[in-house]
């Protein structure tokens, strides 16, 4: 038996269950009028769940060991510092030049770093910017920064 599956089934009940209590002070509301403590009550339930799920699993599979996996050794780490380094890049732009030609930029950088050709990144990046506009703008209703040129 795994204990650390155990160990870690007792540590994460105990938490949503403290996570749960809180949120019923706070107040949950319902789906049409949620309150304070809604989506922390939901969220802690589904943990219990997920909690109780694998604990059931490690009684069932007593004699199954765990093995150590090295999760680490496929990560292409150049393509993650990059990918961050874009998204630092576009926080420092984004005000400055706008939301439509920045977002441009970084779907475009990220779909490079996917290793897309240039024409299918490039229309991959107007249509996400296209389509991510008119979301926010105009169903949504929400304001996107808007940059030195207007847009």
């Amino acid at each position: 038996m795994d204990n650390r599956n155990l160990i870690s089934c007792i540590v994460f009940l105990g938490l949503s269950a403290f996570v749960a209590v809180s949120s019923i002070g706070l107040g949950i509301g319902h789906l049409t009028n949620p309150r304070a403590g809604f989506m922390p009550f939901w969220t802690s339930l589904l943990i219990i769940v997920f909690s109780l799920i694998l604990f059931s699993q490690t009684f069932v599979n007593r004699s199954a060991q765990a093995g150590r996996v090295d999760i680490w050794s496929h990560v292409q780490w150049q393509k993650s510092l990059l990918a961050a380094a874009a998204l630092c890049v576009y926080v420092f732009i984004l005000p400055v030049i706008g939301y439509l030609p920045a977002t441009g930029i970084l779907m475009l950088a990220l779909f490079k770093l996917g290793s897309m050709k240039i024409l299918p990144a490039v229309l991959a990046s107007l249509l996400a910017v296209i389509l991510s506009y008119g979301l926010f703008s105009f169903i949504l209703n929400t304001p996107l920064p808007r940059g030195t040129l207007w847009f």
